[in-house]
């Protein structure tokens, strides 16, 4: 893949010591007044940006400068007052994940929602589909070519948590037995899924095991049904997958014993990437992977680009922390702010 040229181009003048004051340019997004972009997209030629307005639930395209409202219909009161938690897109179709802690006990209310007409409708589920004692987290929901999948976490059969995979029939969402697959935690292995994306007709889950006696970043992957586990290499001593993203090829982002870790695929092959910036990442913290060979990240609130391998300036606009990064041809969107409540859409590249 093409790096974006314009931030290559601050890069190499920021390396060749031309310009050492020289920063990664980006323009702020303009969106609807009131609106809060929390998740983004990429399909096609299209952007599209989940937000947040006024307490409630929005969807925009962005496309060719400009944004428009996709009109939503929610079916249930927690529907109606929904965070954005997934957002996943094909040109076809947008499925989202949306939370709203509520109840007695405080529990997340999960809705689903996809692409009905020229909008977006709440899908409305049993509450067994993602309650009950066995309940975990919904991680991340995908679109690989075969069809939707939703990833979470479920109550093991065996000992503590698996990693879970729902599938659809349109309407409702069912969830798969992780039993006698790599999913499946045991006394010698735990599980603990963090993210996920597709690619093609696979889906990537990015994550975590509990093995011999240490923690090991590892990537499954879903293919025709059948669950593979690959461990990552060089992870240290303690490591761990926190996201993963696909475009050409796939990419991971993590930590490796407290300090940001990139890892890539070639084939079925994983390989850590070297000369990654040395830049803390925290138990809580997500780093984004990079798009192509260009790495935006968080360096203590400061937001910096950098081209794997090589050398990294900062960026002039965005700051606080990184949570999204996606492409749609040479133009570059990175979604940043002080905290999910206050992003702001940045691109750099042409709009």
């Amino acid at each position: 893949m093409r790096l974006l040229p314009v931030l290559t181009a601050v890069l190499l003048l920021a390396g060749c010591g031309a310009e050492a004051s020289a920063k990664a340019p980006f323009t702020a997004v303009v969106l609807p007044s009131g609106a809060v972009p929390v998740r983004i997209a990429a399909a096609g030629d299209v952007l599209y940006v989940a937000v947040s307005k006024d307490g409630k639930p929005g969807m925009l395209r962005y496309e060719k400068g400009r944004a428009t409202e996709i009109s939503l219909t929610p079916a249930t009161p927690y529907g109606r007052m929904a965070e954005w938690q997934s957002l996943a897109a094909d040109g076809t179709e947008i499925v989202a994940v949306g939370s709203k802690t509520g109840g007695a006990h405080g529990n997340p209310r999960w809705s689903l929602w996809r692409t009905k007409g020229t909008g977006l409708a709440e899908q409305p589920q049993k509450f067994s589909a993602f309650g009950g004692y066995g309940a975990g987290s919904l991680v991340d929901v995908v679109l690989p070519t075969t069809g939707p999948l939703l990833v979470g976490v479920w109550q093991s059969a065996t000992t503590g948590s698996d990693v879970a995979v729902w599938t659809t029939d349109g309407t409702l969402w069912n969830r798969q037995s992780s039993a006698g697959t790599p999913l499946e935690s045991t006394q010698d292995s735990l599980k603990f899924p963090l993210g996920a994306t597709a690619h093609g007709a696979d889906a990537l889950i990015a994550g975590w095991q509990f093995a011999e006696g240490r923690q090991q970043p590892v990537v499954w992957t879903l293919r025709d049904g059948v669950a593979t586990l690959t461990p990552l290499p060089d992870a240290g001593k303690n490591g761990m997958a926190i996201t993963v993203s696909c475009t050409d090829t796939c990419a991971v982002a993590g930590r490796v014993d407290g300090s940001l870790a990139i890892w890539r695929q070639s084939g079925n092959a994983w390989r850590r990437v070297s000369d990654v910036p040395d830049v803390p990442v925290g138990d809580h913290e997500r780093p984004v992977p990079p798009v192509g060979d260009t790495l935006v990240y968080s360096d203590r609130s400061v937001v910096r680009v950098a081209t794997l391998g090589g050398d990294a300036s900062d960026a002039a606009g965005p700051t606080g922390v990184v949570t999204a990064i996606t492409r749609v041809h040479d133009t570059t969107y990175v979604l940043a702010g002080p905290d999910k409540d206050n992003q702001t859409l940045w691109r750099a590249g042409p709009s």
